[in-house]
């Protein structure tokens, strides 16, 4: 299966190694770029990670994101922060509930 949720529309996680006795799943955390294929420029998504842990992959994910917004459109308050915190990790929550429904 090739199930790939995508998160906020610029993220997405898939699983790169499925469980096996004594190892830990291993997701992928992938970004959303521009990419020249056959002449023609096409959305695709780049691996930014491995992870055996998905509280680490939610970290990295929320705290790209919102690195990013502050930096285009200047998040000027703590409560916008936690806020868009609380929106992004529930998000990156249900994605992985998907992949785990998926793969189990």
């Amino acid at each position: 299966m090739s199930a790939k949720p995508v998160i906020d529309g610029r993220y997405a996680v898939s699983v790169k190694q499925e469980k096996q006795p004594g190892k830990p799943r291993l997701l992928t955390l992938e970004k959303s770029a521009w990419r020249e294929v056959d002449g023609v420029r096409k959305q695709v998504f780049d691996v930014m990670a491995l992870y055996s842990d998905p509280v680490m992959l939610t970290r990295d994910l929320v705290s790209d994101a919102i690195g990013q917004e502050v930096l285009r459109k200047g998040m000027k308050t703590i409560s916008s922060y936690v806020a868009e915190t609380r929106r992004l990790a529930e998000l990156t929550e249900m994605a992985l509930a998907e992949l785990a429904a998926a793969y189990d």
